[in-house]
Formats: structure tokens, sequence, C-alpha cells
């Protein structure tokens, strides 16, 4: 019922945007007709302003969720000054390396959501994570959009991903992270039933934008960071594919925004530790004094 729910809310919301961007173009043209606005723009920009609009309903839905969600770990509570630094779509050859020296060189652990079939190409990187005290999670194992996949296929992208880990760390996972942050109800009962967690994040780095700058990337998280944060970053895949972008930026950025993260205080950890404590859908916002 609850997914019922939150898909009703979902679905009215899209019809909603919809028609408020077409008939905002409408009142557009009967608005200022003295401009002599051709009706395929007015069409087109109602349709740009609604794909802006579903955007920030999806932004939100991915953030945020609809309704009470206590299986989907977003951020914990925490008056520790802690947060997770979190990587997706790894292992890559050219960049985790980067990545992991940087870690080590910092002392800090962090957590790689990692891609099964990239798992098979280079398990040594996966040795590398697991060896050097990093969490492994799954992101499914050919990056797929969940919301789209068949169910059988679905359950065959995780289990297989799980049996490339174990092969490498001889250890289950315990997190899994769905690609882009979408996931549906049958993909919340097939993580319950596999007895892991759905861990999204709560503040990103955007550094799959291909237009973010480093220096972008530092001031943005900087001026946002919050005890209990989970921050996203990427250590391969693409907008649309499974890998072949440059993460050069990220492994640019990583340096300072550790350096800065500790002249402010925070200490950084995996998952593991992190999750220790209480996870904002487990809280009563109602109960809660700890924000």
């Amino acid at each position: 019922m609850v997914f019922l729910r939150n898909a009703l809310v979902v679905l009215s919301t899209i019809i909603v945007l919809i028609a408020t961007g077409v008939g905002g173009a409408l009142v557009l043209g009967r608005v200022i007709p003295e401009m002599e606005i051709k009706p395929l723009i007015i069409v087109v920009s109602g349709v740009v302003f609604s794909l802006a609009l579903i955007f920030a309903a999806f932004s939100m839905y991915v953030n945020h969720g609809f309704g009470y969600q206590g299986d989907i770990i977003r951020r914990v509570i925490t008056k520790d000054l802690l947060v997770a630094l979190t990587f997706d779509d790894g292992p890559s050859s050219e960049f985790t390396p980067k990545i992991l020296d940087i870690l080590k060189a910092y002392d800090v652990q962090a957590s790689f959501f990692v891609v099964g079939e990239h798992v098979r190409k280079y398990p040594e990187i996966v040795s590398r994570m697991y060896n050097e005290g990093h969490d492994i999670g799954n992101h499914t194992y050919d990056h797929i959009n969940v919301p789209t996949t068949a169910a059988p296929i679905l359950s065959s992208q995780l289990v297989a991903t799980n049996i490339e880990v174990m092969k490498v760390t001889g250890e289950h996972p315990m997190y899994v992270r769905p690609p882009r942050g979408m996931y549906d109800a049958r993909f919340r009962r097939l993580v319950e039933l596999m007895g892991m967690q759905t861990v999204l994040w709560s503040l990103s780095s955007q550094d799959w934008r291909g237009a973010v700058s480093p220096e972008q990337m530092i001031d943005r998280l900087l001026s946002r960071v919050k005890p209990g944060d989970i921050i996203l970053f990427h250590d391969s895949g693409s907008l649309i594919r499974g890998e072949g972008a440059s993460r050069q930026r990220t492994v640019d950025a990583l340096p300072r925004i550790i350096e800065e993260l500790h002249d402010h205080g925070f200490r950084m950890a995996p998952l593991s530790r992190l999750l220790r404590f209480p996870h904002s859908e487990n809280i009563d916002p109602e109960e809660s004094t700890t924000y």
C-alpha cells in the first residue's frame, strides 16, 4: 500500500507538472501576442519547462523519497563530525587505483559500490579495496536502470554482483546502491530478502557533470557538508554508459576535500562504521532532538 500511494504521488506530480508546463506556454501566448511567438516555439518552451519540473520532482524522489522509507538510508543522525565518502561505478583500471592511493596516503577508509562486470575485469583492484579496509557494496552487474528491468533480470543482476565480490573478498556485500539512485518496490523487496541495506546519499559531489571543475566540487561539498552525511563520488562510469568517462577531476579534488574536512574537524569512515548511528528514516521527526 505504501508503494502504491508513493507511485500515485509520483504519477500525479508528473501529470500536473506537464499540464503546468503546457498550460504556461498557452498563457504565455495569450499574454504577449504582440511578440508573435510561433506556436512551435510556445510548445517547445512548455515542454522544456515541463521537463525541468519533472527533473526537479525526480531529484526530490532520489534525495528524499516520498513518505516513510525506513529501509532507504541517505544519511545518519549524529552530532559527531563524521561523514562517509562513497564511490560508484567502479572499479576503473585508470582512476580507482589513484583514488585508493589518495585514501591510503590520508589514512581514510571509504565505501565503493562496484559494478559486477567491472569486478570480473579488475578483481585485483577490488582485492586491494578490501585489503585496505574499504567497504564494498553492490551496484548491479551492468549498471542497469532498475525500474525498467524485468524482475528475473533484476534479481540476477544483484546475485551475480554479490558472487563476483565474494569470489574476491570471501564476504557477502552488506550494502547496495541502485544506479542513478533509481529504485522501486521490487528492488526494495529483493534487497530485504538478500539481507542487504539500500544506501543512497545525502550530498553529491556532482562529479558526473562534465562541466564541473575540481574547485566547484570542493566549494559545493565544503559549503554543504553536515555531520552524518553520505557523500557521493564516482571512480568510473559515465552518464549513459557503464564506464568510459574521465574521473580525473574527482582525483584532483579529493586530496583537498579530505584536507578541508579534516581542518573543519570532520572524520571520514566507511559505511560499516557510520551506520552504527541511527539513520534519518528510523527517527521520528516529532521525537528527535538531534537535528
